[in-house]
């Protein structure tokens, strides 16, 4: 009777479940007007930060400390935002601020916080050219845009602006409406629209559109004299000597691109500097103007140089520089040449601005629209199921067989669940033994492994719940496995090796300082540098949390006011 009982709890739960899921899928709970308001004010007032993370710190504590939980996810994101601004490139402090932010928004079940913090980390991936990481956060975004209503978006236009800029970057004919979409939640004469108003022009320009390429541009450049955007004009300027040159126009093009470079070192906006410097040194080479060709160059290369993420403007002032020197000097050539391969070989790893991007672009698009359709197909299907869920509920009420079915499956699945943990728990040693692996790809593991004890430990607690004995075999080989995933001394002098290939000068500098620090101190610290939390160090560990907590105490009672040099060590080394 109690069985028969828990059926009936078990399958009024799946019922509610199969009714209830299409509309849950549609619908995630959004912020109130004012709060979208409070946020973008925040937003706009922290657009700039400080390159002194400490001091960023402070200035953002007021989010942290915050009772509203939806205000606190935006502490994580600008402070990300922060360190890459520090460091200016990609680098582990940001990543890890941007992943908490994108899973604290998750958490607050916001639509418009989560599309807010996948943007915000989207853009950092764009700036530093990691497409293959932007890529399928971007479709999921744009995605999820169309679930929600723009104006229960936090900052509208400049979500779809980006959506835009990536859609233009990749050639793909839905930029114009996104661009134009964002247009119509930003003010008429500003910066901002100004330069939405050249980027369709851009748009037009790519699809060899000059009439109406040409007609956004005088629109932009307009808008830019109007409110007095010096910046924004000079880059019109660039863009427009583009129109000129296709039209065979060389001297305008010729002009309009001096006069782009005179703004931009005015205004020491290098980046721009450097892009009107190309586009004017391959006008020049058209014109056989070696010699100036030749000095614009230079200026360009200075530039590109300065940035890794400049590094496929290097690699067109490389190919310019081979193309002036044309044979007449083998051993510059033989430089570049070797400059050349090193930045190919680079750009394939971050895709670059090369055909590799648009190519994985599109075929993720592809695969990603035909994922949505199966989701569509599978929501369709659930509501024919919604329709005649009255007459399953009663018809499994009724079936007490179907009871049976279901438990001789669960102890079928548990049992090849816990083949598939051993098949997993092999190859993870295996990884952590080989000693090609870098530190990356050993902090990667262990935050797997840490992933299979919370599973393993889930299991154990569902088992030690039940009474049905036919459980306790695989009780026995879940410990067994739980066991086996501890730290071993193998694995740590494995581990110990790469960490001190990857982090020579932290792991020097730690030892210089603190010779008097045990090996399993050292295993404490070099997990903090990775990262690890106080229960993630305790799974790999085989320790409780209280232990790696009073080995910290310990630790810092060992070192007295020398304590706080050691984190300051672990957090800039």
């Amino acid at each position: 009777m109690i069985f028969c009982t828990k059926k009936i709890s078990f399958f009024f739960v799946l019922y509610t479940f199969v009714f209830c899921t299409k509309l849950q899928s549609q619908k995630l709970f959004s912020s109130s007007k004012d709060l979208i308001t409070e946020i973008e004010s925040i937003l706009v007032k922290e657009n700039n930060p400080p390159k002194d993370t400490l001091l960023l710190k402070k200035r953002l504590a007021f989010l942290k400390e915050s009772s509203n939980k939806k205000i606190n996810v935006l502490y994580p994101a600008l402070l990300a935002n922060g360190y890459a601004a520090f460091f200016d490139k990609t680098n582990e402090k940001s990543e890890y601020y941007f992943l908490k932010s994108m899973q604290e928004a998750k958490k607050s079940k916001d639509l418009s916080l989560i599309i807010w913090t996948q943007l915000n980390y989207s853009k950092y991936l764009y700036f530093y050219c990691q497409i293959d990481k932007l890529i399928p956060i971007v479709l999921k975004t744009m995605e999820e845009s169309n679930q929600i209503d723009p104006s229960e978006m936090i900052l509208p236009a400049e979500t779809f602006k980006f959506f835009g800029w990536i859609m233009l970057t990749v050639e793909d004919n839905s930029a114009v409406n996104f661009l134009k979409k964002s247009m119509q939640y930003m003010k008429e004469s500003s910066s901002e629209s100004a330069s939405v108003l050249n980027a369709i022009g851009n748009c037009y320009f790519k699809n060899k559109d000059f009439t109406n390429a040409m007609h956004y541009y005088n629109k932009s450049e307009a808008m830019a004299l109007k409110i007095g955007d010096s910046v924004r004009y000079a880059k019109v300027l660039g863009d427009k000597a583009l129109v000129y040159d296709k039209k065979e126009d060389a001297n305008t093009a010729v002009n309009l691109l001096k006069q782009d470079i005179a703004y931009s070192q005015k205004f020491k906006i290098e980046k721009n500097e450097m892009y009107a410097s190309i586009l004017l040194a391959k006008i020049l080479l058209k014109l056989n103007h070696k010699s100036e060709a030749q000095k614009i160059l230079e200026r360009a290369g200075e530039i590109a140089g300065t940035k890794p993420y400049y590094r496929s403007s290097l690699k067109e002032v490389i190919e310019l520089k081979l193309l002036l020197l044309n044979g007449e000097n083998f051993q510059k050539e033989l430089i570049l040449r070797r400059q050349l391969k090193q930045l190919d070989e680079y750009l394939l790893k971050t895709n670059g601005n090369t055909v590799l991007r648009r190519s994985n672009w599109l075929i993720q698009k592809n695969k990603y629209e035909n994922e949505t359709k199966k989701i569509l197909l599978e929501l369709e299907k659930g509501e024919r199921i919604r329709n005649i869920s009255l007459l399953i509920l009663i018809s499994t009420i009724l079936s007490s067989a179907l009871a049976y079915g279901f438990l001789t499956q669960r102890l079928n699945y548990k049992r090849l669940k816990v083949e598939e943990y051993e098949n997993d728990r092999l190859i993870f040693e295996e990884k952590l033994k080989d000693a090609s692996s870098d530190i990356d790809y050993y902090a990667e593991n262990l935050q797997s492994k840490d992933k299979q004890i919370s599973i393993l430990e889930g299991e154990l607690e569902e088992i030690k719940s039940s009474a049905t004995k036919y459980l306790e075999e695989d009780r026995s080989k879940l410990q067994e496995m739980l066991g086996s995933h501890l730290m071993t001394d193998e694995n740590w002098s494995a581990f110990k090796r790469e960490f001190i290939k990857q982090h020579n000068d932290f792991y020097n500098a730690i030892m210089e300082n603190f010779p008097e620090l045990k090996e399993s101190n050292l295993r404490i610290i070099m997990l903090q540098k990775l990262n690890l939390n106080y229960y993630e160090m305790s799974n790999l560990l085989g320790v409780t949390v209280d232990a790696v907590k009073k080995s910290k105490q310990r630790l810092k009672k060992k070192l007295g006011e020398k304590y706080d040099l050691l984190f300051e060590i672990i957090d800039y080394k």
